[in-house]
């Protein structure tokens, strides 16, 4: 049996003085002092451009020629007809999402599409010249050090859009803040930063170090902080800290490109670079669904189908599908038998400092038919636009939004006011059996203990055809040794639906159907609970947000245990 634990919460009083030393840390690199250590030799070139494999959006690309930009689905216009797209450095009230996209210029790629070459360059160079105004000098968004790490390497990669100029002093400038900037990356390190922003800092230190002259230092700086990065950040199973599938893919984005680099300048690739990337390829197959798309788990969405297989195809992987990994310590399992896929979070939430987008969906799971997913998660909100009196990104991080069971509306972990995760499942233990291609995972967790003295069980079964599921929910209440509980807690089993799928109520009270798109029927049947259908969210499909429908099967926990028994069976069509 596979248990993963989650250590106790960092005390207040560690993360106050953890805050007030980044404060003054952060205050002193806004002083002349700083600024004059940033001075160094003046690069006249470049020693050559990263390659980014990963196309842009060519409407994107489009939408900024007019003086538009687009970021998570939504376009950002001023009334003003004589705005042009440098004017977006003086707007003042944009929120993070929208900062981090325009300073990490990760647009560049998309205007990188445009037919009109000398257009897009005219327009990136207006761009770029108008930020070296506004912002050559630190500022705490624009020079946060993941942010940097990104427009690095966006200005690295892009350089003929940027500095193929007849105007030397812009071109001089532009070089110069590079090197500024990753002279202050060389500076703070990774800044105590943790999980993908970590890495993204790292990464833009690295390859300016290989493309940038005089660079040595940084590389040698960055090639370090690789290295602990890595062991840190990086799990056994090649799954990653945050436990966020989304972040498996931007990561291997960032290490296939430095892999290469470090190739291409002639240099040795880190031992543990391979390693990671060998190990984090198979895990990342293990987490799509039928789609070619990833499971919805701690704040991941859908992600687009095409660059993921990009990321395979990078890496020089196949894409067919490869054998379950057990990932026994970032905690997804995977059962897969023909065209069906089943996956179940059976790990905690992530460890304090790497939670901010962790979901509290202990033992959801998800299920797909081919390319069509079923059951699903709600998925992330955190970068789209909330609801009229709705805090949409609190909401999809709530157990509520997970297929699994809530007690009493209750969260199973602690959605903290500062957005980390506090108290929750401590451990979560995990169990497969496989005999004759029959398949079954059984799994728990202690979320509920403290609040309500129940453990949750849950088992998920897969038969050897791919055409049965079969789920059971056991509430055990687990009182103290003399404490008597005249309180039984309220249960809700979730099941979320894709919005492609059509429920259909039957005359027996016990049994739904659910109609695919293809015409295929799924018939679900219960018992124990009380049958009931609701309305809910999707948000897998970034940015999109739909409507869809949950089945919830309700009741009130009796002693000692609760049973609820579910299942899923494919209907044959006739022929």
């Amino acid at each position: 049996m596979t248990q993963i634990r989650r250590s106790s919460d960092i005390s207040p009083f560690l993360n106050a003085k953890k805050r007030l030393m980044m404060t003054a840390k952060r205050a002193s690199y806004a002083s002349l002092y700083h600024e004059r250590r940033l001075k160094g030799k003046h690069p006249l070139r470049l020693l050559g451009t990263p390659e980014d494999p990963w196309a842009g959006s060519v409407a994107i690309g489009a939408y900024i020629m007019s003086n538009r930009f687009s970021c998570a689905g939504q376009i950002l216009t001023n009334a003003d007809p004589a705005f042009q797209a440098e004017d977006i450095w003086l707007e003042k009230d944009l929120n993070a999402t929208w900062g981090h996209y325009l300073h990490s210029f990760c647009w560049l790629r998309d205007l990188n599409r445009v037919v009109d070459r000398k257009g897009a360059r005219q327009k990136a160079m207006a761009i770029s010249s108008r930020w070296l105004e506004e912002f050559d000098r630190w500022h705490a968004l624009a020079w946060a050090p993941d942010i940097i790490g990104q427009r690095l390497i966006n200005w690295m990669a892009y350089a003929p859009l940027i500095l193929d100029s007849t105007d030397l002093i812009f071109r001089s400038k532009l070089l110069n803040s590079l090197a500024r900037q990753a002279r202050h990356l060389n500076y703070v390190g990774d800044d105590n930063l943790r999980g993908l922003a970590r890495m993204q800092a790292i990464s833009g230190l690295i390859l300016a170090g290989l493309y940038v002259p005089y660079g040595e230092a940084w590389l040698k700086k960055g090639t370090e902080l690789l290295t602990a990065a890595l062991a840190q950040e990086i799990l056994p199973d090649g799954g990653v800290s945050s436990r966020n599938p989304e972040d498996i893919t931007h990561m291997l984005r960032d290490f296939l490109r430095v892999r290469l680099s470090y190739q291409t300048r002639g240099h040795p690739v880190p031992q543990p670079l391979n390693k990671a990337i060998k190990t984090m390829i198979p895990l990342l197959k293990n987490l799509l669904h039928g789609d070619g798309k990833l499971a919805l788990f701690n704040g991941a969405s859908e992600e687009n189908a095409q660059d993921i297989a990009a990321i395979f195809s990078y890496a020089d992987q196949d894409t067919k599908d490869t054998p379950d990994i057990a990932a026994q310590e970032s905690g997804i399992r995977r059962l897969c038998q023909g065209s069906l896929r089943a996956f179940m979070d059976v790990g905690p939430p992530p460890e304090e400092e790497v939670s901010q987008q962790g979901h509290a969906g202990a033992l959801s799971f998800e299920l797909s038919d081919g390319p069509q997913r079923i059951i699903v998660n709600c998925g992330a909100a955190h970068s789209l636009p909330d609801l009229p009196d709705t805090d949409l990104h609190r909401l999809s991080r709530s157990t509520a939004a997970h297929s699994t069971v809530i007690l009493n509306d209750t969260n199973s972990s602690e959605i903290r006011k500062d957005g980390f995760i506090g108290a929750g499942p401590t451990m979560v233990s995990c169990h497969e059996t496989s005999v004759g291609g029959h398949r079954l995972l059984e799994a728990s967790h202690d979320g509920y203990v403290a609040q309500f003295g129940v453990s949750h069980h849950r088992t998920l079964y897969m038969n050897d055809l791919g055409n049965d599921v079969r789920g059971e929910d056991i509430l055990a209440l687990k009182n103290k040794t003399g404490q008597r509980r005249s309180f039984l807690p309220h249960y809700d089993v979730r099941f979320h639906l894709h919005p492609d799928i059509t429920v259909i109520r039957q005359d027996a009270r016990d049994r739904v159907l659910l109609r695919l798109p293809a015409g295929q029927y799924w018939q679900f049947q219960f018992s124990g609970g009380q049958l009931s259908l609701e309305e809910s969210l999707y948000l897998g499909e970034r940015p999109k947000l739909q409507k869809c429908r949950q089945i919830v099967l309700s009741g009130r926990a009796e002693r000692p245990k609760t049973v609820i028994k579910w299942a899923l069976h494919r209907l044959e069509q006739n022929k």
